[in-house]
Formats: structure tokens, sequence, C-alpha cells
């Protein structure tokens, strides 16, 4: 399988928490339902691969948060 790129990103684990609390539907608009019932660490780190494969793949048209799901 060909590399399609490299995407690296970085999220504050209390910057996100505090992102969440302030943004009622945040949480259910970045994540599927199974990766929101994680804990807040979790959640950070999520979107932070989530970020950085938006990235790798030059952040196509169209792209949803929902269209990618990390899982343990």
């Amino acid at each position: 399988m060909a590399v399609i790129g490299v995407g690296i990103d970085v999220c504050d684990i209390e910057r996100f928490g505090v992102s969440l609390e302030r943004t009622p539907g945040l949480r259910e608009r970045l994540f599927t339902p199974d990766e929101a019932t994680r804990p807040l660490a979790s959640l950070a780190a999520r979107f932070a691969a989530k970020e950085a494969l938006a990235k790798a793949l030059g952040a196509p048209v169209g792209m949803s948060w929902h269209d990618a799901e990390i899982v343990s």
C-alpha cells in the first residue's frame, strides 16, 4: 500500500475539554457514537488523529468528521 500523505496534529486536552463544554453539539458533530463515549483524553487524541488524517489526505472537499472513526 502506498503512502498517500503524512499528517500530524496535537491537541491540548484541557482546552479541548473547555471547547466541548462551551459548545454542546460539538461532541456529536466530531465523533461517531462509539467514539463519543470515551473519556476526555481519548477524545482529544481522536480529534488530533482525525485532523492528521485530513491533512494527510489533503483535506478532501466534502470530508466529514464521521467519515473516519479512530479505534483502539
